[in-house]
């Protein structure tokens, strides 16, 4: 009993972790008095996952590549419900079996002469099945551990599934945010950083206004950074909305300062009394913003940097002298690059100018008051 209380301890282990299926494996084929022990992820046709406990790998290799579809003992697996397990004489014709090319090549020199086999999962012709193969014939005694495990099997493989799916919804929501013109981070309620975006980890890299100390997220001063780990604690806790959850980091002399907005992540309770809290932080970096927008304008227009520069600060700041002190150049050096740029763009007027530059970043909302 106390190696079945192992077994599936393993079983669970491999549940939460699916890297430790091997030991998990070969602790079945030791309960169970067998060589070895299979999980393969199949269909009819194709072996896109094999875990074996003691396979020789070239072995694995030519059942995945030849004697998949040569095995009458998985195809005849594809008949019965999950849960169910057999010995191969329940579902094949044994004799018919061993006269084989799938028996005498490949299970006689393992020494896989009898098996049992029970099906973990199915789904739209695909299945999950497990196989323990040996050298005897097996009982009562063998196939009762097998059914005494099956809902343990069972269950750690539908925790595999969960936790896939679940990573695969946050790879996906975290790869559509690489489409956004801002950084993204999913942080714990202590500032600890679970994940981020490509632009996000950018930004985290030039250490500049944000940056990660000990996996935590940090700024310039302590009382920025004071200020931020509050910011995150209460919204991961869901005690701020959309509108409190902004702040500005400074950043070095002659860049401006990020933009960062804090959302609450929701979460649910997966046990009593536990509540996992975290926090949606988003970054928006305005110098980076505008160095695509020139980019943006020069190609469309054929601007110069410099008019491009120009351009983006009038729709930013509203006038023609406030944009150059911004921009440090003098008021006629100004005047003269906006003639310019009324000649490529062909409108007339600064107010037409605004408009034409707004429209083309229609996908892309320009908030005047804040970068957010």
């Amino acid at each position: 009993m106390d190696q079945v209380l192992s077994l599936i301890e393993h079983i669970y282990e491999a549940g939460a972790h699916p890297e430790h299926w091997k030991t998990a494996l070969v602790s079945l084929a030791d309960v169970t008095g067998s060589l070895d022990a299979t999980m393969g992820g199949q269909t009819a046709a194709l072996v896109p996952l094999l875990v074996s406990a003691r396979a020789d790998p070239e072995y694995v290799r030519q059942y995945a590549d030849h004697y998949h579809r040569r095995n009458p003992m998985q195809l005849a697996m594809h008949s019965l419900p999950v849960g169910q397990p057999v010995v191969d004489a329940d579902i094949i014709d044994v004799e018919a079996f061993r006269a084989g090319e799938f028996y005498n090549e490949w299970c006689v020199p393992q020494q896989y002469l009898n098996g049992a086999a029970l099906n973990m999962a199915t789904s739209q012709g695909w299945r999950a099945t497990l196989m323990i193969s040996g050298p005897t014939e097996y009982g009562r005694d063998q196939l009762r551990i097998l059914s005494m495990v099956t809902p343990h099997l069972i269950r750690a493989f539908q925790l595999n599934q969960l936790l896939h799916e679940t990573k695969s919804v946050g790879m996906g929501i975290f790869t559509a945010l690489e489409y956004l013109d801002r950084g993204a981070l999913l942080v714990g309620v202590s500032g600890t950083v679970r994940t981020a975006n490509g632009i996000a980890e950018r930004i985290l890299a030039q250490g500049d206004g944000l940056r990660l100390n000990n996996g935590q997220l940090s700024c310039m001063t302590t009382t920025e950074t004071a200020a931020l780990d509050k910011l995150i604690g209460r919204c991961a806790r869901g005690l701020v909305t959309a509108d409190e959850g902004i702040m500005q980091v400074s950043r070095g002399e002659g860049r401006s300062p990020l933009w960062v907005q804090c959302l609450p992540f929701p979460s649910s309770n997966w046990w009593p009394g536990f509540t996992q809290q975290l926090a949606m932080v988003f970054v928006t970096d305005p110098d980076a913003r505008m160095e695509q927008m020139v980019q943006r304008l020069r190609q469309r227009f054929g601007l110069t940097p410099a008019e491009a520069s120009l351009a983006w600060e009038i729709v930013r700041s509203g006038g023609r002298k406030t944009a150059a002190l911004q921009r440090g150049v003098s008021v006629a050096t100004a005047r003269s690059q906006l003639t310019s740029i009324f000649d490529k763009t062909g409108v007339r007027r600064q107010a037409e100018l605004v408009r034409l530059l707004l429209d083309d970043q229609a996908d892309k909302p320009i908030t005047r008051h804040s970068p957010i």
